[in-house]
């Protein structure tokens, strides 16, 4: 791929034009689509300065476009002076060389868009490591179209490459070895989060879900007073981070903020991300945040549920928790959601009595799964004492027995098992 440095000093990289595709046998392309591929290009501070829609029965396999389109095309990069063309559409590297060829912008498709909003957003150590392994990935088979001196020979000893490699090769076989050095490393977070895991599997958990810019960390930060504010833009939070439900909450619930989805998320990140996903398949209650103001907010809870589906989590108990409510004109919307959807939470994430009553509603989806038990407790089981507390909804109790305390108490199965030995049999 060009650097932005390659591009005609006319032409400014950081104002794009961008081509959308239809199948003419298909209804005619919804303008969410576009529109979110000028959010997304606004994420990393590019202007749109025109969108095209190329509406084709059969996609030319050399330059994706017919001529006529092309040109159109290449009038409005001469007008604005565009240094970007983007794709919505996957693009092969032949389709890439020829369409920068043709128009001498930068090409870039929507799965690379997104991995280099990815990039900018990474701040952990396993989010750099994620996206380099997506994006080397993504890279890998396209290589010959991205960098034109990989189509030289070069020389050299028979020590730094077999007889007749080319520097295509030289640079596969290195890029294979970095993809494999940096799968090494996140396997090693990976193991140290497991570990972190299986110290709270008897901690209820709950994991928000949903489309990216939905409002997912403002609601986690409601919930579990974390005081870390939302941003609007696409693809804010990349790391999976877990905090406690707020601290007054009995017993205790873990809360974990995840990376947004989004329509056609390129399969090397789900793959990448699949480490900070797995919070997702390991909760008891997934909360699946819908942005209600969004025009488009049915399809985009569409395209959650397939990505649940592919990454093994469609089958976790889920709660609909419709947000931004605050920002809905029409005032019938609300009511048919609540009657379309009547178990879902209609919410706003600055409202605190919209999140006490999500907190309630969490709470009670708990408690209607929690089982109940006596228990007797010996004075000396300080531990003990502090788990209960911690893990158990306390019915009752009773401290008049010198030895110990009697606990009622409401709890989940696991939780329970745990106790065993405590049991309070009746006589």
């Amino acid at each position: 791929m060009k650097k932005l440095s390659e591009t005609k000093k006319t032409k400014d990289p950081n104002k794009a034009i961008i081509l959308g595709l239809q199948k003419k046998t298909k209804d005619p392309i919804q303008g969410e689509t576009l529109d979110e591929l000028k959010l997304l290009l606004s994420t990393l501070k590019i202007e749109t300065c025109e969108s095209f829609i190329h509406k084709y029965e059969k996609l030319n396999p050399a330059i994706l476009i017919g001529q006529g389109k092309l040109e159109k095309i290449k009038a409005a990069i001469e007008k604005h002076q565009a240094g970007t063309l983007v794709v919505d559409h996957a693009l092969t590297p032949l389709q890439v060389r020829n369409l920068e060829k043709e128009t001498e912008c930068i090409v870039l498709d929507r799965a690379l868009v997104i991995i280099n909003i990815f990039s900018s957003h990474a701040k952990t150590k396993e989010a750099k490591l994620q996206v380099e392994i997506a994006r080397l990935e993504y890279l890998l088979p396209r290589l010959t179209g991205a960098w034109t001196h990989f189509q030289r020979q070069k020389g050299g000893g028979a020590l730094s490459r077999g007889m007749g490699e080319t520097q295509i090769e030289v640079d596969r076989r290195r890029a294979r070895d970095r993809i494999s050095q940096l799968k090494k490393s996140l396997k090693a977070i990976e193991t140290s989060r497991q570990i972190q895991r299986k110290k709270r599997d008897d901690t209820l958990k709950v994991a928000l879900v949903g489309y990216t810019n939905s409002g997912k960390t403002s609601i986690m930060s409601a919930l579990s007073k974390l005081k870390t504010p939302g941003k609007d833009e696409l693809f804010a939070t990349l790391d999976s981070k877990t905090k406690v439900l707020d601290p007054s909450t009995h017993p205790k619930i873990l809360i974990s903020d995840t990376v947004g989805f989004i329509r056609n998320l390129p399969h090397d990140l789900i793959e990448s991300f699949k480490s900070t996903l797995e919070e997702v398949k390991f909760a008891d209650l997934l909360l699946h945040v819908v942005d209600l103001s969004h025009a488009d907010y049915k399809s985009q809870l569409e395209t959650t549920e397939k990505v649940l589906e592919e990454i093994g989590a469609s089958t976790i108990p889920t709660l609909l928790v419709f947000n931004k409510i605050d920002r809905i004109e029409n005032e019938l919307l609300p009511k048919i959601i609540r009657k379309n959807f009547p178990t879902s939470a209609l919410v706003s994430s600055f409202s605190k009595e919209d999140m006490l009553q999500l907190r309630e509603k969490i709470l009670n989806h708990f408690k209607h799964e929690f089982l109940c038990e006596r228990l007797f407790i010996p004075i000396n089981e300080e531990k003990t004492l502090s788990y209960i507390h911690s893990n158990c909804l306390i019915i009752d109790s009773d401290y008049s027995r010198l030895d110990g305390i009697e606990f009622e108490v409401k709890a989940s199965r696991l939780v329970l098992q745990r106790l065993e030995k405590f049991f309070l049999i009746e006589k």
